[in-house]
């Protein structure tokens, strides 16, 4: 049997054990994207490298598709048994609202990236400024096609705040340069979908959008097995390789591609700020504007890319 002295010096080694390892621990941040798409993998590089720069573990999962909110809300319980004590995640729907409020009163601040969910209690949104992106795409077709015509806006689901938003900002842009929206239609990441939906208004329409990656290669699925693919000016979202492929084709016109490494870095960012105690009381809103790429600027683009992904922001 221990003495008792020696079992003081038990526990005080144990205590100062505890000490020492809660010292060599890392802060960590979970990460809980939207999709598993390419443009999560460029936000989930500048995340990763964010958590680098800042000497943090960044622990990131996300769903295989897009808008699984009972998904996201898992992984949010597998990224706090890590003991993180920030989250960054891109909201799919109301009940992450719900969910963020109870971990904010249990001193767990929250950073919301690529979207925002208003009324939220998040100490920060990182996100391209998703409206005036799809107001540029509407504009620019607007442009393209001489201010007249009726085009297809092919949205992706009810309720994503980021594309819903891009959508509204299309359908002004558009309007308001003179084109009009004569098809109207969710078709998610379904070619067939798209082709329900264009098919029998085809003759009439001279252009289509598309709010983000997986609505735009269903839509140039659609407009392959229709015969159209380029012959309809089609301005889709983000930029990955099939898109880029089919836009230096000429099967796609333009491409609306968003910050996606910087948004990943920044908001990582931002939940650092937050563990530190450094940001303001006030919400931190950091707003990225999207670049409208096309086979004249492609070349260009994809050289400040490589830069990008090859040195810190």
């Amino acid at each position: 049997m221990y003495s008792r002295s020696q079992s003081n010096y038990l526990l005080l080694f144990l205590v100062l054990s505890s000490w020492t390892i809660q010292a060599l621990a890392k802060d960590c941040i979970g990460v809980v994207a939207a999709g598993a798409t390419p443009f999560w993998m460029q936000v989930e590089a500048g995340a990763r490298q964010a958590g680098q720069a800042l000497e943090l573990d960044v622990h990131i999962r996300g769903p295989n598709r897009e808008g699984r909110v009972e998904t996201q809300l898992q992984m949010i319980n597998w990224v706090l048994e890590h003991g993180c004590k920030a989250l960054v995640i891109a909201p799919s729907g109301p009940e992450i609202a719900l969910r963020v409020r109870q971990l904010a009163r249990n001193g767990i601040d929250t950073i919301y990236f690529d979207r925002n969910l208003p009324g939220s209690e998040v100490r920060g949104v990182v996100a391209t400024d998703n409206f005036r992106a799809g107001e540029q795409a509407g504009q620019a077709l607007a442009t393209a096609l001489g201010g007249q015509g009726q085009v297809a806006l092919l949205r992706l689901q009810v309720g994503v705040p980021s594309t819903s938003e891009r959508e509204r900002g299309f359908r002004q842009g558009a309007e308001a340069g003179g084109l009009s929206i004569l098809v109207d239609r969710y078709i998610g990441d379904d070619s067939q979908a798209a082709v329900e939906a264009l098919r029998e208004q085809l003759p009439q329409l001279v252009g289509v959008f598309t709010p983000n990656s997986t609505s735009s290669r269903a839509a140039l699925a659609a407009l392959r097995r229709l015969g159209k693919a380029g012959a309809l000016l089609h301005v889709g979202f983000d930029a990955d390789p099939l898109l880029i492929d089919a836009l230096s084709k000429g099967e796609i016109h333009s491409l609306m591609v968003q910050q996606a490494h910087a948004i990943g870095y920044q908001a990582v960012q931002l939940a650092a700020k937050s563990l530190r105690g450094e940001l303001p009381l006030q919400p931190v809103n950091v707003a990225l504007q999207a670049k409208r790429v096309n086979r004249d600027n492609l070349a260009q683009w994809q050289r400040m890319l490589d830069l990008e992904l090859s040195a810190n922001p």
